[in-house]
């Protein structure tokens, strides 16, 4: 999956959002932003946003990232307040939408369809799909890395009860599978990339593409997965005017890290803020398509997430349209091409 520059944000219109943005002569209701990031590329836009300096040009001038150990924990803090941005991929917010959980999203981050992987020992013999059913998988549960392996699964037939899964943190399942205790995992980069550089792992599926012995290279569409930008309903509502400053700062930010002129500069921004090599981001970057977009496809991702989440019974009663927790607004007010489909959601 290549970066994709949408054609109707040039790198000189990227320049001028902030200054052309229609709340730009309001003044922000908090000078104050804590921001969940984790070390992986969909940051790449809030990072490189701070190190240019434009969540200041934003009247954010005090903005912190936090990390967080799980998905959970981060939710969490968004509910409490303790951060205002959360991008996570797009199954939690679904499955806390659901639940009742007031939060709502104010567009996408990344598009990566082709991020997450199914990674194996070389010694494990998955050779075919089939094969996935003789070992052990870490993953998170939790994640949209289990709706993966779940398409996976549908796709080639495969019974999903029958497949072994073991619920892991990545950094936990690295170790596991170094270890021979579980014989492969199911994550997003940067982990597939680690495991095949330091453990000598193999890629046998991604979420575009097969790498089993018998379709390998086919094109194989399997996943629905999308970073997206999340508030809490509570925060948006007393802050209008932060709220489409904020939106104004990413979407800025993700064209300017999706222009190709700008390639070397932002690897090398988020690399050194990361402590990672360059190499491997850059090997990584075309897993991403940055873009703000709420459009049809947007849509269509996330009610395959609903899909899922109600087939596992994790999800309760009535499916829930995505466009009622979907506050696009301030996104159009900075970028009306960027919003094909209009969200529901209203303060």
């Amino acid at each position: 999956m290549r970066i994709v520059l949408k054609s109707l944000i040039s790198a000189a219109m990227a320049g001028m959002l902030l200054a052309a943005g229609p709340s730009a002569a309001a003044e922000v209701e908090t000078d104050t932003l804590s921001i969940s990031i984790g070390p992986d590329l969909p940051f790449l836009v809030h990072i490189v946003a701070k190190e240019k300096g434009w969540f200041d040009e934003a009247g954010f001038k005090n903005v912190e990232f936090k990390t967080f150990a799980s998905g959970n924990l981060a939710g969490e803090a968004l509910l409490a307040d303790e951060i205002q941005l959360w991008t996570p991929g797009n199954l939690p917010p679904v499955s806390m939408a659901h639940n009742g959980v007031p939060v709502v999203i104010l567009g996408t981050n990344a598009v990566s369809h082709g991020l997450e992987k199914i990674v194996v020992r070389q010694d494990a013999g998955v050779e075919t799909p089939e094969d996935l059913a003789k070992v052990k998988l870490g993953l998170l549960v939790s994640s949209t890395s289990g709706a993966l392996l779940a398409n996976v699964a549908k796709h080639y037939g495969l019974d999903a009860t029958k497949l072994q899964t073991v619920n892991l943190a990545p950094p936990e399942a690295m170790a596991a599978m170094a270890n021979n205790e579980i014989q492969g995992i199911v994550f997003w980069e940067p982990f597939p990339y680690r495991a095949v550089q330091e453990q000598g792992a193999k890629i046998v599926h991604t979420g575009t593409k097969s790498f089993f012995a018998k379709n390998n290279g086919e094109d194989v569409a399997v996943s629905n997965n999308r970073t997206v930008w999340v508030a809490s309903q509570d925060w948006v509502r007393a802050h209008p005017v932060a709220t489409e400053a904020l939106v104004n700062v990413l979407a800025k930010a993700q064209a300017y890290v999706a222009d190709p002129a700008n390639k070397d500069e932002v690897l090398k921004i988020f690399s050194d803020f990361q402590k990672q090599p360059v190499e491997m981001n850059a090997a990584l970057l075309g897993d991403y398509t940055f873009t703000p977009d709420v459009d049809q496809s947007y849509v269509e991702d996330m009610a395959a997430i609903v899909d899922y989440l109600k087939a596992t019974n994790r999800i309760p009663g009535e499916a829930k349209d995505v466009l009622t927790y979907t506050y696009t607004a301030p996104l159009k007010a900075v970028d009306a091409a960027a919003v094909s489909v209009e969200g529901q959601w209203a303060p």
